[in-house]
């Protein structure tokens, strides 16, 4: 008997393909065309074939993010495609469409393949590196320690098999990069594991191409200074904060993307954690009592994983060592290159204008190996 979960993808797929559009002006992408040997924005599971949803394949409605990179003396273009709900949280899609060098008309295109780093979620913070890769946040913000309401959203990824959905994997800062001009097959995806689960909605990096500022929805900045320079392997995670008038740079830890991944596989929030109940505010005796997005929580890190605990819950850990948000709910930041300088605007547009300091004369920051460490300006 065959697969009745197979019969209906067949079904459903061939249906789609026939009302689907056959034709694509030059230089558009519309979701739904047949492009080549494939339909643009047609959502596909971790094993390549459409995601279901109620029984129906599923294309995503339209491209946030979409940018040409000419390699190899050809051009394709990456398309970052997600179906929206209320909180932005969704299985997001990313696809490589080859184009005709001298119209730029859509040739082919094709899903990339993105089971090896088990989808991506919620994709904001699009930014295209010096070494010619984007750069995807995930920046929908789930408790870990409730996340049903996102794996049930998650869950059509890996065909409605709940189990499969950890929620640890998400909140990554993923790399898109194009190996060559001919499909799929010269392209990948990455998670920057080294960076941290920031849930970040905005990236900038620096002209120094080590240097990385990031933004979360709640007013989270952090900082991401890695070793080398195109690269970003190995590093060291900062939260920016103020205290006393000044600016502080506080670690969160300094990894790799290859340890912070293979301790992803065994990663829980018990395993980070130890938890009690709140108690008028108060804790019992040796927790410490926190309120963040996440909640009222009493909270203990546990010995063996502390190491990697800021990498994997860092508002849970700046929250158990003090540290306020820098800025507001939803604010913006942009750097301007001619003025040399940070900027910060608020939902009421105000402003924070922050400058570099290529001294590092700060006790605070002679450790930061970098050139793009910011101070307020006066």
């Amino acid at each position: 008997m065959k697969n009745p979960i197979k019969k209906i993808i067949s079904n459903n797929f061939l249906l789609l393909l026939l009302t689907c559009s056959i034709t694509v002006d030059a230089q558009e992408l519309v979701s739904g065309s047949v492009i080549g040997r494939h339909i643009f924005g047609l959502a596909t599971d971790y094993q390549g074939d459409p995601v279901l949803i109620k029984d129906s394949p599923a294309i995503y409605k339209r491209s946030l993010f979409d940018e040409k990179i000419s390699i190899e003396n050809h051009s394709i273009m990456v398309s970052v495609l997600n179906e929206s709900n209320k909180n932005n949280d969704s299985i997001a899609g990313v696809y490589i469409t080859q184009l005709e060098p001298k119209t730029n008309r859509p040739l082919d295109t094709v899903a990339l393949d993105l089971s090896t780093i088990g989808g991506l979620s919620s994709p904001g913070g699009f930014t295209r590196t010096k070494w010619n890769s984007i750069l995807v946040t995930e920046s929908g913000i789930f408790n870990s320690v409730h996340p049903s309401e996102f794996i049930d959203i998650f869950k059509p990824y890996y065909k409605g098999k709940s189990k499969l959905v950890n929620p640890y994997n998400y909140g990554w800062v993923s790399e898109i990069i194009a190996l060559s001009s001919q499909g799929q097959g010269k392209a990948k995806a990455i998670k920057n594991y080294a960076v941290g689960r920031l849930f970040a909605n905005q990236v900038i990096l620096m002209p120094d191409g080590k240097t990385i500022y990031l933004l979360d929805k709640i007013g989270n900045l952090y900082l991401f200074i890695s070793e080398q320079a195109n690269s970003l392997v190995k590093g060291e995670l900062y939260v920016i904060n103020r205290q006393q008038g000044q600016i502080k740079h506080t670690s969160l830890g300094k990894t790799s993307a290859l340890k912070v991944k293979f301790k992803l596989k065994k990663i829980t929030f018990d395993s980070l954690f130890q938890a009690s109940k709140p108690i008028n505010q108060g804790c019992s005796k040796k927790f410490k009592y926190i309120k963040t997005i996440y909640g009222e929580e009493c909270l203990k890190l546990k010995p063996r994983n502390k190491k990697y605990t800021a990498v994997f819950e860092p508002i849970r850990s700046m929250a158990l060592q003090g540290i306020s948000s820098f800025t507001t709910e939803n604010s913006r930041m942009e750097f301007n290159a001619e003025n040399n300088q940070l900027i910060i605007e608020h939902t009421d547009k105000t402003k924070i204008y922050l400058d570099f300091d290529p001294k590092q004369d700060q006790n605070q920051n002679h450790k930061l190996n970098s050139q793009f460490i910011i101070k307020e300006t006066k």
